[in-house]
């Protein structure tokens, strides 16, 4: 797989299927930032996306989710919402329209 390299060093270091989810791990300079990508169904039609955000898989990770009509509507949402917390649980501050364009460049989003 090639690597998505942003301008700030961001880059998508792995992606994969977990279940009925897309995967992608990126790393920056703030550090290492986990995606989960998931459709949203209701009555089996589709819903939407839902993007939850986290910077460990350690079951005390504070975990950001949100949902949004689109990929990309969920991702603003995940990054305003992420900003919104940063203070509140010490999160490190990431370069939300970077990673919309590393996913851009996988076609992610």
């Amino acid at each position: 797989m090639k690597k998505e390299v942003d301008e700030d060093g961001l880059r998508i270091t792995q992606q994969f299927r977990s279940g009925r989810s897309m995967v992608y791990d990126l790393r920056g300079k703030a550090g290492r930032l986990t995606m989960r990508f998931s459709a949203q169904q209701e009555d089996d039609i589709a819903a939407g996306w839902r993007i939850e955000a986290s910077t460990s898989n350690s079951p005390d990770a504070v975990l950001v989710a949100e949902c949004g009509a689109t990929r990309a509507d969920a991702l603003r949402e995940v990054g305003r919402s992420w900003l919104e917390k940063r203070d509140a649980h010490n999160l490190p501050l990431f370069d939300w329209e970077a990673i919309a364009r590393a996913l851009t460049a996988v076609r992610a989003i």
